[in-house]
């Protein structure tokens, strides 16, 4: 009963904050986690140096990506809210956003295939879940320019 109660208690401290982390802090926290299923699953010394320098470059990777759409959207508003602002503007702030995407996505893929190349089979496990919550995490919280509104 006691360890139900705890249970209980840590869940609405949990909530009393009301507020998902910004993208910033989630970033921050699930590279920590893949940091640390990399350094308990991976024995092998250089292997694992090698593994925890792909994470900072995720983190790295993540944390630029986050930057570059929280500008896009801010000067989508800011372009928005002109009335005059020609269709060519649009165009070129979405393209050049587009282009951004595609490079991070390529650079992600880039870091996964090679953490994956060094890790086993029974190390990937782990090390696959942290890096899924990583991604999923990040996406998911709310943007930068939103935490200080």
């Amino acid at each position: 009963m006691a360890n139900v109660l705890a249970c209980v208690l840590a869940l609405a401290l949990a909530g009393c904050g009301g507020q998902k982390p910004t993208a910033h802090e989630a970033i921050k926290r699930y590279s920590q986690e893949l940091r640390e299923a990399v350094s308990t699953q991976v024995p092998d010394g250089e292997r694992r140096a090698q593994m925890l320098t792909i994470v900072d470059q995720m983190e790295a990777l993540h944390l630029r990506f986050s930057q570059d759409t929280a500008a896009f959207v801010a000067r989508y508003r800011k372009l928005s809210a002109d009335y005059d602002a020609p269709r060519p503007a649009f165009d070129q702030l979405f393209a050049d956003f587009s282009a951004k995407r595609i490079k991070a996505r390529r650079e992600a893929l880039d870091l996964h295939f090679r953490m994956a190349s060094l890790a086993s089979a029974a190390e990937w496990d782990a090390i696959g879940k942290a890096e899924m919550e990583l991604y999923e995490e990040a996406g998911a919280a709310r943007p930068a320019e939103e935490s200080t509104k």
